[in-house]
C-alpha cells in the first residue's frame, strides 16, 4: 500500500472491531456452537477479500475511471439495484426491504461509491457547478438515489448520501445564487425525515430518552449504560453484560458501547486516535495531489469516513438520534465493510499515481 499509515490503522480498526463482534457472538453465548462463529468468520473472511480486492485497485490507475461510461455504467448499476430493492419490498409486502439478495447485499453502501465518484468526475468534467443547469443536473442524481432510500424506508440513508453530495458539491462550487434554495431544500426533506412515523419517534427518544425508556428510549438508555459502566479501563473483554441481550444492535450500530464498556474509555479513545489517522491522510492527501479528479475522489472518502465515524459516535452517546449508520472497519456489515475497502483501494491509487 502506497501510504502505510492508511493501512495501519484500517487493520487495527479491524482487530478493534473484530474482537467486539466476536465478544457478542462467542464469549456472550450460552453455550458454544458453530452458529456462534457464523459471523466473526463471515466478517473475517469478507475482510480478507475485501483486503485483497482494495490491493488491486491500489495497483490499478484510477485515471481510467474518468471516462463518462464507466461513470454512468455506476450509477446505473447503483440506481437499479436500489429500484430492485423497491420491487423486493411490493412483491414481498414487507414494511422495510434495504437488501439484495435475501440479507447480504446493501446496495446503500455501494451508492456512497458511485456517488463520489459520479459528483468527482462530473466536477472536474464541468469545470465547477457555478452554472443553474450543470448543477441541477448533479442535484437530480444525487436526489434520484435520496428518492429510492427514503421508499425503502432508509431515511437516515438518505440523509447521509444528501450530506455526502453536499459537501462535494460545495467544494465543486455551488452557485451562490443557489444557497438559500439549496439550504431550503435540504431543510425541508430533512424537515420531512425528521417528522415522519418511525424517524419522529426516535426524535422524541432521543430529547427524552427516559420518557419512555421501555420501548423507544431503551436502546438509547442502554447505550449509555455500557459506556458509563466501562469507566477508563472497561470491564475486560468478555466480560461486558449488555451485549447479552440489554443492548440491541451491540455489534453493529452500536458497537462502539461495547467497546466503551469491555475496553473502556481508553478504547474508545483507541478507535477516534485511530479514526484521526486515517481521516487526517485522507484529508491530507486530497489538500496535496494537485490532479482535480483524484483530489475530488480523497476529499469524498474522507468525508464519507468522517460522517459515518462522528454520526455513529454521536449517536451511540445521544448527541443525535439513533440511526443505524455503521462505524467503517468496526461495526459487523459485510457490505459496509467491503464497500469500504474499496474505498481505501481507490484513495490508495490515487495517492501511489501522485507520489510515481
Amino acid at each position: 500500500m502506497p501510504d502505510r499509515w492508511i493501512f495501519y490503522s484500517v487493520v487495527l480498526l479491524f482487530l478493534m472491531g473484530e474482537t467486539a463482534i466476536i465478544s457478542a457472538n462467542v464469549l456472550s453465548a450460552s453455550e458454544f456452537d458453530v452458529q456462534t462463529l457464523e459471523r466473526p468468520v463471515l466478517q473475517f473472511m469478507v475482510f480478507f477479500a475485501g483486503l485483497l480486492f482494495s490491493f488491486y485497485i491500489a495497483k490499478s490507475d484510477y485515471r481510467k475511471l474518468f471516462k463518462a461510461k464507466h461513470v454512468y455504467l455506476l450509477v446505473g448499476v447503483s440506481l437499479v439495484s436500489l429500484f430492485i430493492v423497491l420491487v423486493k419490498k411490493l412483491i414481498s409486502g414487507k414494511a422495510v426491504e434495504r437488501w439484495l439478495f435475501g440479507g447480504s447485499v446493501q446496495p446503500l453502501e455501494f451508492a456512497k461509491i458511485a456517488i463520489i465518484i459520479f459528483l468527482s468526475y462530473y466536477i472536474v468534467s464541468k469545470g465547477s457547478l457555478r452554472s443553474i443547469k450543470t448543477f441541477s443536473w448533479a442535484f437530480f442524481i444525487v436526489l434520484l438515489h435520496a428518492i429510492f432510500l427514503v421508499l425503502q424506508p432508509d431515511k437516515g440513508g438518505a440523509l447521509f448520501i444528501l450530506l455526502l453530495s453536499f459537501s462535494l458539491m460545495y467544494v465543486g462550487g455551488i452557485p451562490y445564487r443557489l444557497y438559500i434554495p439549496a439550504i431550503a431544500l435540504v431543510g425541508f426533506f430533512s424537515f420531512f425525515l425528521l417528522k415522519k412515523g418511525y424517524v419522529s419517534e426516535r426524535l422524541s427518544a432521543w430529547i427524552d430518552p427516559f420518557a419512555d425508556a421501555e420501548d423507544t428510549g431503551y436502546q438509547i438508555i442502554q447505550s449509555l449504560y455500557a459506556l458509563a459502566k466501562g469507566g477508563p479501563f472497561g470491564v475486560g473483554i468478555g466480560k461486558g453484560i449488555q451485549k447479552m441481550g440489554a443492548l440491541p444492535e451491540a455489534d453493529t450500530d452500536y458497537v462502539i458501547s461495547i467497546i466503551g464498556e469491555e475496553m473502556g474509555f481508553l478504547g474508545v479513545m483507541m478507535v477516534v486516535l485511530l479514526y484521526a489517522l486515517l481521516v487526517g491522510r485522507l484529508f491530507y492527501y486530497s489538500v496535496k495531489v494537485d490532479e482535480p479528479f483524484g483530489k475530488l475522489l480523497l476529499f469524498g472518502i474522507a468525508m464519507n469516513f468522517s460522517l459515518a465515524f462522528l454520526w455513529n459516535l454521536a449517536m451511540a452517546s445521544n448527541l443525535l438520534p439513533p440511526k443505524g449508520i455503521a462505524l467503517p472497519f468496526v461495526s459487523y456489515g459485510t457490505s459496509n465493510l467491503f464497500a469500504s475497502l474499496i474505498m481505501i483501494g481507490l484513495a490508495q491509487s490515487v495517492i501511489r499515481v501522485w507520489q510515481r
